[in-house]
């Protein structure tokens, strides 16, 4: 995970998010990517029911030019604490570095630009009913960046990435999500699988994952519970463990009408203080 994007507001989420990009990058030997967006006047907002876009018109808040010239000081205060080098564009081959954009647009056209280009992108979990830019953002890179989006609780995390659980249901949306995440999961000090419920489904079972995962020298434990509430066992297993990332494939609308961790997604999204990494394919 060389290029980790984030998405910077002069907001407290947004020093958490930085903040734990950072270290991670630090870790990955990655570079950070902060833009920061100038929505038009109208924009589209999703709406977190089944996960679909609903046009919504809003305003644009502030002054543009104060907001953005914010923003661009904290992330500059923040690669600095972290002793990354502020870099105009990326050098061949080189890391720790910090890079800065402006971008004008919707969320999901932004995302569809620059998430790909991307490894991974760090955004906060909106706040509790929340319906306003911040959900605008957080939907739109899961469902437009085509890769791993890290979801942060509001509040600063201890660790993030040392204990991963990964939530397992044989789908090809998680066996995707498990390998754009291999960088951390090699790093990580322990790795757990957790199957909820029987896995009579045509994908590989949670031992092939683990098989695989040790081609790449990660040692990984199975666990499975019972299947009866995905959510709350997931919940359950990683307190329980101590875990603090839970890694797991995404699911929109035609997923929450197939299977049972469908509905999982949006809980996990917006009702966990766990964070959480997630792919939409």
């Amino acid at each position: 995970m060389r290029v980790i994007l984030v998405p910077v507001a002069d907001r407290p989420e947004s020093k958490i998010s930085l903040d734990t990009a950072f270290e991670l990058a630090v870790n990955l030997e990655g570079n950070i990517v902060g833009c920061h967006v100038r929505p038009h006047r109208n924009y589209e907002m999703p709406r977190r029911g089944d996960l679909i876009l609903d046009r919504a018109r809003v305003a644009k808040a502030g002054d543009p030019e104060m907001n953005s010239h914010a923003a661009q000081k904290l992330f500059a205060s923040l690669a600095e604490r972290h002793s990354f080098r502020a870099a105009r564009r990326a050098r061949l081959g080189q890391t720790s570095l910090a890079l800065w954009k402006e971008m004008a647009g919707t969320p999901s056209r932004i995302f569809a630009i620059i998430g790909p280009v991307a490894d991974l992108a760090v955004l906060s979990r909106p706040k509790p009913k929340n319906s306003g830019p911040a959900e605008s953002f957080l939907l739109s890179a899961v469902l437009h960046s085509a890769k791993p989006v890290l979801v942060l609780p509001q509040k600063r995390q201890v660790s993030v990435g040392r204990r991963i659980l990964i939530a397992w249901n044989q789908s090809a949306e998680a066996a995707a999500a498990v390998s754009a995440s291999r960088r951390l999961l090699e790093a990580a000090d322990s790795v757990a699988i957790l199957s909820c419920g029987a896995e009579n489904r045509a994908g590989p079972k949670s031992s092939y994952l683990s098989e695989y995962l040790s081609h790449w020298g990660i040692r990984s434990e199975r666990i499975s519970t019972r299947g009866r509430d995905v959510g709350q066992e997931i919940a359950d297993t990683a307190r329980e463990r101590g875990s603090d990332l839970l890694l797991m494939g995404a699911y929109s609308r035609p997923r929450l009408r197939e299977r049972v961790f469908g509905g999982v997604t949006e809980t996990m999204l917006f009702n966990t203080d766990l964070p959480v990494l997630m792919l939409h394919r």
